[in-house]
């Protein structure tokens, strides 16, 4: 028997939640229902849900990261397009694979499989691994009767997906390191090696100038209450975490973000890479447009986005096209737009959005090297200005010294 945590619905609409027994989540949600509860979720109670971070990182019951999740759909694919069933593939890739979690993961599926449930329903008690995305994306599958060639289309997009995200925090790992040492030795100076000399300009009671008592000042404060300061940065970036859980202030920071020269267009690149993928994966697997667009709308950060893409649902129920809802929004490129009405006019709307995606990447990936190649430069200037002004504060007193002795 396995314990299950549910959350689930009275008819008098309140919410209940609760730990069960069963067999799987299938018998757990009979239990409910004779117990006259709707199911709203139902999950394993597995150590991730049970302990911290850490330690759940560190379970056989941890959720899928997204390369192997990308790599297990990739090798899922294959053995459906060559004809095995889709149970029986599963527990190939069980078999197979050398992570406990990965095991623990798939044979949970093969379990709900046996109970007789589909293979979205299966991989929506494990939706800590399988997003509602990639449930979406199989239901259509099993509709249309084609889930090895709808299971390939997916790799290759969580491929695509995972390859954008490694390109971006690649680009950012250069000017994070300089960035990151640079701070090391300003703290080093500060808290080290100002204070040492500072003793000596004290047993001279000479009169200091003002870049020197300024530099001793700062150091000082460091010294003494640096605690102080790591508390009140901490501080900040929790109440601005939660100040952005606000509807509103998330969507003028987003807003903001966008407007921001340079960083603004390589975000929104990046953004409509992502969308435009998504599309192009979901309209190929046959999903309806406006279940497409719910599905995109949940894999983009921006919270205007967002809300674009909102108002194009709403265009689309009254029965305005794909492309100029979209394009009345004033978000996306022109070139998007063109883009998808030009599939829309042709029929093939799925391989002008991949067209799209392939040019969004393309830019952004151009405006990427850009901005690293302005950001490199400006950090070392401002990294060294900074070490050179506390280097003449210290030495400029030691000179005067000198000359008053000559």
């Amino acid at each position: 028997m396995t314990r299950y945590r549910f959350e689930a619905l009275t008819y008098g609409g309140k919410t209940e939640r609760g730990i069960a027994d069963g067999e799987s989540a299938r018998a757990v949600r009979q239990q409910l229902q004779l117990r006259e509860l709707i199911p709203v979720r139902i999950e394993p109670e597995t150590q991730w849900t049970k302990t911290a971070f850490w330690q759940g990182y560190f379970s056989e019951n941890k959720p899928l990261s997204r390369s192997e999740l990308a790599v297990l759909t990739k090798q899922f694919a294959l053995l459906v397009r060559s004809g095995v069933q889709i149970d029986e593939a599963l527990i190939i890739l069980s078999e197979e694979s050398s992570k406990k979690h990965i095991k623990t993961t798939l044979q949970s599926i093969v379990a709900e499989l046996q109970s007789g449930l589909s293979l979205s329903g299966a991989l929506a008690t494990q939706e800590h691994s399988f997003d509602h995305l990639y449930q979406g994306v199989v239901a259509a599958a099993e509709q249309s009767g084609k889930m090895g060639r709808v299971l390939t289309q997916l790799a290759e997009f969580l491929e695509k997906r995972q390859a954008l995200k490694q390109k971006a925090l690649a680009a950012l790992v250069y000017p994070a390191m300089l960035t990151g040492v640079s701070f090391m030795v300003i703290l080093f100076l500060m808290t080290y090696v100002v204070p040492q000399i500072a003793r000596v300009f004290e047993s001279t009671k000479q009169i200091l100038p003002f870049t020197t008592r300024f530099v001793l000042g700062i150091s000082h404060f460091l010294v003494d209450w640096g605690w102080l300061l790591v508390l009140v940065i901490g501080l900040v970036i929790y109440l601005a975490k939660r100040a952005l859980e606000r509807a509103d202030l998330r969507l003028r920071f987003d807003r903001f973000c966008l407007s921001i020269p340079v960083v603004g267009p390589l975000l929104l690149g990046f953004e409509t890479a992502r969308f435009a993928n998504t599309m192009a994966m979901l309209v190929s697997a046959n999903v309806p447009i406006l279940i497409a667009l719910q599905s995109a709308k949940n894999t983009l950060g921006n919270h205007l986005l967002k809300e674009a893409i909102d108002s194009t649902e709403l265009r689309l129920r009254e029965g305005v096209s794909l492309s100029r809802a979209l394009g009345g929004q004033g978000v996306f490129s022109p070139i998007l737009i063109h883009l998808i009405r030009s599939g829309e006019a042709s029929g093939q709307l799925a391989e002008m959005l991949k067209y799209g995606a392939e040019n969004a990447e393309l830019e952004a990936e151009q405006k990427t090297k850009i901005f690293t190649s302005l950001l490199e430069p400006v950090l070392i200037l401002m990294m060294g200005l900074l070490v050179l002004g506390i280097v003449m504060a210290v030495m400029q007193p030691i000179l005067q010294m000198n000359s008053g002795i000559r």
